[in-house]
């Protein structure tokens, strides 16, 4: 495991991007984020991967990851809520920002019902319907 960055360094720059994308309305990519920080968005994978094993008992527990990975999550929900905002706010720009939403880096959001796949069952209550109802 190569930790490449502190977490109080992480932080620091995840606010600052954070910061410049609201001061200069500057959309949140990830490569806004790699300008102040130089992490690849492998990197960031890696580190939420990292905790995501920690947290499983996979692998040792390491305060750093945890923390950088928390900062990279806090990134990600900045990025979601920019989008909603953006859609909320300015009416012309509305299908840009849905389409951002559904990208899954931006919160990977779907207009389509997920659900279980599997037989239905529909149950058709007729009693106290009346006798015409089927003439």
């Amino acid at each position: 495991m190569n930790i490449k960055y502190r977490a109080d360094e992480l932080e620091e720059a995840i606010e600052k991007c954070m910061a410049y994308c609201n001061e200069h309305n500057k959309p949140p990519v990830d490569f806004v984020l790699h300008m102040f920080t130089s992490i690849s968005s492998d990197t960031m994978s890696n580190y939420l991967k990292w905790a995501e094993e920690m947290e499983a008992g996979k692998r040792e527990p390491d305060s750093e990851v945890m923390r950088a990975s928390e900062a990279i999550k806090k990134w990600q929900e900045f990025k979601t809520f920019w989008w909603v905002t953006l859609g909320v706010t300015n009416e012309r720009l509305q299908s840009m920002a849905i389409f951002n939403l559904k990208q899954p880096c931006n919160g990977g959001y779907t207009d389509k019902p997920v659900g279980a796949v599997g037989n239905v069952e529909i149950v058709i209550n007729t009693q106290g319907v009346g006798d015409k109802a089927f003439k």
